[in-house]
């Protein structure tokens, strides 16, 4: 059976060949149109799918209110800003959902002017990074929102006020709290890549493990909602990525040094 990937290999392995300046510019204008057409395709393909997202996005607050008895309600407070909240989902959808065709034509324009070791690191990184955006956002979902989500109730409670909340207030409370868990768990990766250019060493990540946490939690309050619970779930699996990415540098640099010794001897 043949293997769907060996053509994309192909094209990747694909040896650069010498291009003109306006080469280059034709490329990457071609380039550039098949990233919006793709935006464009997906965000209007998202349309119907509004409804769905919209509810997928108020789920944990419906389930935290009918699990601890709270009452709540969401409002709008202009003619406009429902449709503008509908808007927003859309278009936020459709930047996500095409990310993966977008980055795939960008790969395109980059990679045949990389070397072997370069290209495999972009693409490894570009999987490894799609897999720590979903996880990260799979946590803030599952885990964090809920959670601040009943902090807020609490809060509410404790005044004795009933949570009249703005759909966009509400929206943009949990699109941010997503789009952030995704963003924090891309930071790891980066570390990787700076480690494997040799612009950091494992020994500098362990002398400034200290600092490294004091800016994990600094960076968890921007992203995150002002209770210590959910900043809490996002500084400790940060701090466990951190750890793990010393092992992973640690464990490279002494394959490297045995293949060195190896061929020197």
């Amino acid at each position: 059976m043949k293997n769907p990937f060996h053509k994309l290999k192909n094209h990747f392995s694909t040896p650069d060949r010498e291009q003109s300046f306006l080469e280059h510019l034709e490329d990457f204008r071609r380039m550039l149109i098949r990233c919006i057409v793709s935006l464009t395709l997906v965000t209007a393909a998202c349309i119907p799918l509004a409804k769905p997202m919209l509810y997928w996005l108020q789920e944990p607050l419906l389930r935290v209110a009918k699990q601890q008895n709270y009452t709540f309600e969401l409002i709008t407070t202009s003619p406009v800003e429902g449709f503008m909240q509908i808007v927003k989902v859309i278009f936020a959808a459709g930047v996500l959902l095409s990310l993966p065709i977008m980055l795939y034509f960008i790969a395109q324009f980059i990679l045949p002017g990389l070397m072997p070791r370069e290209k495999k690191m972009l693409v490894y990184g570009g999987l490894a990074g799609a897999l720590l955006f979903i996880g990260g956002v799979a946590l803030g979902y599952f885990i964090s929102l809920p959670v601040a989500i009943s902090i807020m109730f609490y809060f509410n409670d404790y005044l004795g006020t009933v949570a009249n909340w703005k759909m966009d207030a509400y929206l943009g409370f949990v699109m941010q709290l997503l789009i952030g868990f995704g963003l924090a768990f891309e930071l790891p990766l980066l570390l990787l890549f700076l480690g494997f250019l040799g612009i950091v060493s494992v020994e500098q990540l362990t002398t400034y493990r200290r600092h490294v946490i004091v800016g994990i939690l600094i960076l968890a309050m921007i992203l995150t909602p002002p209770d210590v619970i959910t900043q809490l779930q996002m500084t400790i699996p940060l701090y466990i990525l951190y750890e793990l990415c010393i092992v992973i540098l640690r464990c490279t640099h002494r394959r490297d040094q045995q293949l060195n010794k190896g061929l020197e001897e």
